[in-house]
């Protein structure tokens, strides 16, 4: 689920919701938004009403005197409602100011004792109120019925209960409840980020499975009229071609239904490169000579499917095969300095002036820049002794 990380009024994603505020009516708007203090006002100002008036009942009853049950009752109902929407007032305007996140937590803290302090003085502004109307009863016991006990019982002998409950209800859950929330967006946020990688990363694997789905034919076609010629005049080596395809074949298909870098470790990258290079050597009559250098540890390692089979393929069809003689491809691979580095050396033509780069490795640098960005590297250079040399280097750590 996406929602915009800098509108406060947005409903929040409910993997940010905690277990302890994913059930109520107001949590699942930013804590000390307008929306939030609205919907938590529904809540709570009923509640707060409600303990204004109980406190006058418990007066009147026990007096007798019902004539004073309004002005203690309102004025008991309005210091309730500053005691749970001062500080939580106070913290929403500050977090419209827009400050930064440490200086806004801060401030958000003080505005809640602020707010809790005010709800204090309104509190003992009406037991002022109603000491003053006690003093008409001097000398005078209350009235107790069941009712009065249980509201005496609460006030006289819960005080730290009641400390809480103002606590709790002047906005100390809503902070503690808003220091998570920033936590858990950043991780929403993080969580989605990854998820976007990964997307992008079957995207970039769909484009080279494509890729790979056309040159495929090609590749097919050609190497099935290299055996067509060879029937005749060389059938030994034609079924050494069909049987070096056959292989060829197992290892492809199966990495073109799968194209999740999961699944795509640098060693069946290799083994596909093989399976290539040993049907190109009977299309050669055997002038290629292959070296592989990689231990098992590295060949576990995920990498990127069919960009390894590009440089390969590259190597062959602009190195070897346009050089007369045996040829020489060797791939390399090993890890060094937080990287995986794997390189692919021919001793062919080389590069030749005024060439450029053609499709299969733009496909490479696209693919690398699609999965890690700026963090992976490709290089591509002249051998010291004749050929080419190309090397990627991706991350060992990556999200």
């Amino acid at each position: 689920m996406d929602f915009p990380n800098d509108d406060l009024h947005a409903r929040l994603p409910r993997s940010v919701l905690s277990d302890l505020g994913g059930w109520t009516l107001y949590q699942s708007f930013r804590t000390f938004t307008w929306p939030w203090l609205l919907r938590r006002g529904i809540v709570l100002w009923p509640l707060a009403l409600l303990a204004g008036c109980t406190y006058a009942t418990w007066h009147a009853s026990g007096t007798g005197a019902w004539g004073d049950w309004p002005g203690l009752a309102l004025r008991a109902c309005i210091a309730s409602l500053i005691a749970v929407s001062a500080g939580p007032l106070l913290a929403t305007l500050i977090r419209y100011r827009r400050f930064p996140g440490t200086a806004e937590r801060v401030l958000v803290v003080l505005a809640i004792l602020l707010g809790l302090w005010l709800g204090i003085v309104a509190l003992n502004w009406v037991g002022a109120y109603h000491a003053h109307l006690m003093q008409a009863y001097a000398g005078h016991y209350m009235r107790i019925n069941w009712f009065g006990a249980a509201v005496s019982n609460f006030l006289g002998s819960n005080v730290n209960a009641s400390m809480f409950a103002l606590i709790l209800a002047g906005g100390g859950y809503a902070t503690v409840y808003y220091l998570g929330e920033q936590r858990r967006i950043a991780q929403f946020e993080a969580g989605r980020q990854i998820e976007n990688l990964r997307a992008e990363r079957n995207a970039a694997d769909m484009r080279l499975a494509l890729l790979q789905a056309q040159v495929e034919p090609h590749f097919l076609f050609n190497t099935l009229a290299s055996v067509r010629s060879l029937i005749a005049s060389e059938p030994e080596r034609a079924a050494t071609t069909i049987d070096a395809l056959a292989a060829y074949l197992r290892i492809a298909l199966p990495r073109i239904r799968t194209t999740g870098i999961e699944e795509a470790t640098l060693g069946r990258q290799i083994d596909l490169c093989m399976g290539y290079l040993e049907i190109m050597k009977v299309r050669t009559a055997g002038r290629v000579e292959v070296h592989v250098d990689a231990s098992d540890e590295v060949r576990a390692m995920p990498f990127p499917p069919l960009i390894l089979l590009t440089l390969v393929e590259n190597a062959m069809t602009h190195g070897i095969e346009p050089k007369p003689g045996p040829g020489m491809i060797k791939i390399t691979a090993g890890t060094a300095n937080g990287f995986l580095s794997v390189n692919v050396e021919d001793d062919g033509r080389g590069l030749q002036p005024g060439t450029t780069p053609g499709l299969g490795l733009a496909n490479v640098r696209a693919q690398l820049r699609d999965r890690f960005g700026t963090h992976a590297r490709f290089e591509i250079a002249s051998r010291a002794g004749g050929g080419v040399s190309a090397c990627i280097h991706i991350p060992l750590a990556f999200p």
